[in-house]
């Protein structure tokens, strides 16, 4: 009974996070699409463009992770006004971040210099990243306001403004994707047509209507005045370094996989524009699916964390468990479904057929590799729960840019194997990484080390 007491909280939190996640995701779909329909240029350039961004922005989001399991142990204690000294702390960290994201966004010619591509496919990389920097003051800020809300088991609210950004999306790509001759009877202006650049404008100005609704419910919405929110005050010592030290290695965590991800993108440059695009577009589903895991272990994660801050180790470590098992599950379906119906996916987001032919392909590997995906996902919220960060940061790097990129690159390049070698490459780097993890989550929560734990938290 407690096992499915526990299957029932981990979907009842997980669901709306799930929701969420895949209305942000579904952004990156609809700039793929709509790219993918423009041109295999554009596409390209959207493709690259993006990988940087997502390199940049999720190191950035990662560290401001931190804010669930340190809140989530408050709020399972009760102490509900350190729960809104968490957040205070927590935007001040998210401002701290702000300058080297900008500048990196801003200025992203270093990192373009790793993508052997065409002149104008790198220009309209830049392009777009310099307008999606526009948002990453909002972007971050969200961020925060989102881990505040799954700490305290309110992701619904989050999940509502997160489905506005499709709705918003479509129209916003088109408008700057294509351009408008305004209408100078009521005022409005005309807009240049800008391209694959346009969904980096209108990503920006979603990140900031996001931020704007957030920031009215905050001040709004009696549910929050019981954490005493008002006001950021200022920057506390011992709060913010508990932040910052779990935190910079949950960021490391997301940088080391985001950037060993995305980094295959500019390294695919070179074989030309069809695996560049279908390489996106197999990036593209494989960023999707891994939503569900996302989402069900950050809830499993989240009410690990308050089972801890209640003083029950053995209690966090039973949901843990049930979480890691569901998400293998459910991993498992969503390959099978990938593996039969990965052509007629492939041809929905592109008409041209070389492209379509190398995401067919590539598909194939990103079935295997989710499952792989979506067990390390969820030992590495386990793990946060106990605010065990920097022993995953390592096995991740050692894993993911030893084993896949290095192993990718000696595939791909020197034994001629292409794409796949680097989607062989990261199935084996993430089988690597959760043997790794595992290991570590045993010896967690082993009932002394938990027993030793719980105690050292009271």
């Amino acid at each position: 009974m407690a096992g499915r007491s526990d299957t029932r909280a981990i979907v009842s939190l997980g669901w709306p996070m799930f929701i969420g996640q895949l209305a942000v995701m579904s952004n990156g779909i609809v700039d793929n699409v709509m790219a993918g329909h423009l041109s295999p240029r554009d596409l390209a350039s959207v493709a690259i463009g993006s990988s940087i961004y997502f390199v940049v922005f999720v190191g950035l989001m990662g560290t401001l992770q931190a804010i669930s399991p340190v809140a989530a142990q408050h709020f399972g204690a009760g102490r509900l006004r350190e729960v809104g000294e968490t957040w205070r702390q927590g935007q001040w960290l998210a401002a701290a971040l702000l300058v080297p994201g900008a500048l990196l966004l801003a200025f992203p010619q270093p990192l373009l210099a790793l993508a052997d591509t065409e002149p104008e496919v790198r220009a309209g990389a830049v392009a777009y990243l310099q307008a999606v920097a526009l948002g990453l003051p909002a972007a971050l800020w969200f961020r925060a306001f989102t881990t505040l809300n799954v700490a305290v088991s309110r992701p619904r609210t989050v999940m509502a403004i997160n489905l506005l950004g499709p709705v918003l999306k479509v129209p916003l790509n088109a408008l700057f994707m294509y351009g408008s001759d305004g209408h100078a009877a009521i005022g409005l202006p005309a807009v240049p047509a800008m391209g694959g650049a346009g969904c980096g404008l209108a990503t920006a100005l979603v990140f900031w209507i996001s931020a704007a609704i957030g920031l009215v419910l905050l001040r709004r919405d009696r549910f929050y005045a019981r954490f005493s929110l008002r006001g950021l005050g200022r920057p506390r010592r011992a709060p913010l370094a508990e932040l910052a030290r779990l935190g910079l290695p949950i960021g490391g965590i997301y940088l080391v996989d985001v950037s060993a991800f995305n980094v295959v993108t500019l390294l695919v440059a070179g074989f030309g524009t069809d695996v560049v695009g279908g390489h996106a577009i197999a990036a593209n589903v494989a960023a999707t699916l891994y939503m569900l895991p996302l989402a069900l272990s950050g809830a499993a994660g989240v009410l690990a964390g308050q089972a801890l801050g209640r003083g029950d180790p053995a209690g966090a470590r039973a949901v843990a468990l049930r979480g890691i098992g569901l998400v293998l599950v459910l991993a498992f379906i969503a390959a099978l479904a990938l593996a039969i119906g990965r052509g007629p996916l492939s041809r929905a987001y592109t008409d041209a057929p070389g492209v379509a032919a190398v995401a067919a392909t590539l598909l194939a590997w990103v079935a295997a590799y989710h499952v792989v995906d979506a067990l390390q996902c969820a030992l590495a919220f386990a793990l946060r729960a106990w605010k065990v960060a920097v022993l995953p940061m390592v096995v991740f790097a050692v894993s993911l840019w030893g084993v896949g990129l290095g192993g990718g690159w000696w595939l791909a390049v020197r034994l001629s194997l292409g794409a796949p070698g680097f989607w062989l490459a990261a199935i084996a780097a993430l089988t690597l990484a959760s043997a790794g993890l595992a290991l570590l989550f045993v010896r967690t929560t082993r009932p002394t080390a938990a027993a030793g734990s719980a105690s050292a938290q009271a």
